[in-house]
C-alpha cells in the first residue's frame, strides 16, 4: 500500500463526518505523514494503524467532541446521541492495535466497562417494559371485567373499574418515570465510558483527530 492509497482509504472511511471535518482530518494526517517522513503505507500502518483503525478512532474522537460541545453549551443530549457516541467508542476499542501487555489490559478493562454499562441499560429497559406491560395488562383486564360486571354486580364492577383506573394512573406515572431513569442511566454510562476512553487515548500517545 502506498501513502496515497492509505490516505485515500482513510478519507473513504470517514463517512460519518461533514465535508469540512473530513477535510480537516485529511489535512492534519497528510501533514503528519509528511512531517514524520512516513514514505510508505506500511510505515503509516506501523505508526497509526490501518486506515480502518485510524478512521474509527477519528470518528470516536469527533463523536466525543460533539458530545462535550453540546454539554458545554448546556444543550440536552439525547439517548440517541449518547448511544451513537458509545457505539463509536466500542468500534474504536475493537479495532485498536495493541501489542504491549499493559495496553491490552487497558483495552480489556475499557471494553468490560462498556459491556457492563450496556448490560445494565438493557436490564433497565427490560424491567421498565415488564412493569409497564404488567400495569397495562392489569388495567385492561380490570376495566374490561368492571365494565362487564357493573351491569350484573354493580359494586363488584365498580371495584374492578377502580382497580383499572388505578392501573391507568400507575401507567401514566411509570412511563415517564422509566423513561427518565433509563435516560439517566444512558447519560451517566456515556459520560463514564467517554472518560475512560479519553484516559485510554492519552495513554496511547498518538495524534488525535480532534481539531
Amino acid at each position: 500500500m502506498t501513502t496515497d492509497a492509505y490516505l485515500k482509504e482513510l478519507q473513504r472511511r470517514l463517512h460519518g463526518l461533514s465535508d469540512s471535518e473530513r477535510a480537516d482530518v485529511m489535512d492534519f494526517y497528510t501533514e503528519y505523514v509528511e512531517d514524520a517522513n512516513l514514505t510508505s503505507g506500511d510505515a503509516i500502518v506501523s505508526k497509526l494503524g490501518t486506515p480502518k483503525q485510524l478512521a474509527r478512532k477519528v470518528l470516536a474522537d469527533y463523536s466525543i467532541k460533539e458530545n462535550e460541545t453540546a454539554e458545554q453549551k448546556g444543550e440536552r443530549r439525547t439517548p440517541r446521541s449518547n448511544a451513537n457516541m458509545v457505539w463509536m467508542i466500542i468500534l474504536a476499542i475493537l479495532s485498536t492495535p495493541v501489542t504491549i501487555p499493559a495496553a491490552i489490559a487497558i483495552v480489556a478493562v475499557l471494553f468490560a466497562v462498556v459491556v457492563v454499562m450496556v448490560a445494565l441499560i438493557g436490564s433497565g429497559i427490560v424491567v421498565a417494559v415488564a412493569l409497564v406491560g404488567g400495569a397495562i395488562a392489569v388495567a385492561g383486564v380490570s376495566l374490561y371485567t368492571g365494565a362487564y360486571m357493573v351491569f350484573t354486580n354493580f359494586f363488584v364492577g365498580i371495584a374492578y373499574l377502580g382497580v383499572g383506573l388505578t392501573g391507568v394512573g400507575v401507567i401514566l406515572i411509570l412511563i415517564p418515570l422509566c423513561y427518565y431513569i433509563i435516560r439517566f442511566l444512558i447519560q451517566i454510562s456515556a459520560n463514564f465510558i467517554r472518560f475512560l476512553y479519553r484516559k485510554f487515548s492519552n495513554r496511547r500517545q498518538q495524534p488525535k483527530g480532534d481539531h
